[in-house]
């Protein structure tokens, strides 16, 4: 990743109840058309099971189709296929793999953007990888999980090679964008990841979700899934709130850090 200065996004930010310093960061990332003050309500919900956490949830970086009141990470290339998220891409055709490049090249500096983002609240909280972790939805979601997947951009290394690993993410209705890129280079790091996913979804497919499993499951990374049976991609988090929060109650202790 490259050193990206970028100022402030703006936002929700929802700090700890008990008026406490926090000792935890928690950065959402929401779905397209989504802003961080309509995404509030999750991390509200969140802060009952981590209480320990500041919760940031940025706006996203572009507005869609000139709407500031419905943001996006980066734009999807035009024609896009949803199906082919579900196809490892050398299976694809041409024209499919260089829409994948497209998407790709889209993400990269809305990746590089949303690290330097987390890395300043990391910085400005004193709180380090090991008590930060990041959630995402559907876009939000895609981009948390190929930018962890890919890269160790928001863990560090110790003096002896060992890492201080990302706490952990959870990926709600998301999936890799290029599947290959993980293949070439796997996060080292492996921070865990908890995949949330609707079995009926077809807009980030279902089969989309199993390929990326299995892609971040071969090349070591540390993956546990909870499918959401006979829900398609408009049950995002609020159906699964209650599964949601038991799974992210792992992530409820504050973690020693250096």
């Amino acid at each position: 990743m490259t050193d990206f200065k970028e100022p402030l996004q703006s936002g929700a930010v929802r700090f700890p109840r008990s008026g406490k310093q926090p000792r935890q960061l928690v950065v959402y990332l929401h779905g397209m058309g989504g802003t961080g003050n309509t995404n509030a309500w999750f991390v509200e919900a969140l802060q009952d099971v981590m209480p320990h956490a500041v919760f940031y949830v940025p706006d996203g970086f572009e507005a869609m189709f000139g709407n500031e009141e419905a943001r996006q990470w980066f734009a999807m290339p035009d024609h896009w296929k949803d199906f082919w998220f579900t196809v490892h891409p050398s299976k694809l055709s041409e024209k499919a793999r260089r829409k994948i490049r497209e998407m790709y090249d889209a993400y990269k500096p809305a990746a590089e953007r949303v690290v330097a983002y987390v890395r300043e609240r990391m910085a400005y909280h004193g709180i380090g990888p090991e008590n930060t972790y990041i959630f995402g939805v559907s876009q939000g979601a895609m981009l948390a999980e190929q930018l962890l997947a890919e890269s160790d951009a928001l863990s560090d290394r110790r003096e002896d090679g060992s890492w201080r690993t990302l706490g952990g993410a959870m990926i709600v209705a998301g999936c890799l964008m290029d599947v290959e890129e993980v293949e070439k280079h796997p996060s080292q790091s492996r921070p865990e990841f908890v995949l949330v996913h609707g079995a009926k979804d077809t807009t980030v497919p279902f089969r989309g979700y199993l390929l990326s499993d299995k892609t971040m499951f071969y090349h070591g990374q540390k993956t546990e899934s909870k499918v959401v049976w006979g829900r398609d991609h408009t049950f995002f988090e609020k159906e699964a709130m209650g599964e949601i929060l038991r799974l992210a109650s792992r992530w409820a202790h504050v973690r020693a850090e250096g």
